[in-house]
């Protein structure tokens, strides 16, 4: 579990500098996440409704 928060803390610091440095790409990552979490969250309402 250690193993793992270091990965996401490395992961998220190293994400950080890059896209302070690029806002386009900063812009593009938002936009992006945003839409692949609704879409993850129609999915998993689905999912339920179907249930």
């Amino acid at each position: 579990m250690t193993a793992c928060a270091l990965v996401y803390l490395a992961v998220g610091v190293l994400a950080r500098t890059v896209l302070k440095t690029r806002p386009s790409a900063a812009r593009a990552v938002t936009r992006d996440s945003g839409a692949m979490m609704i879409v993850i969250g129609g999915f998993l309402l689905v999912e339920r409704l179907v249930r």
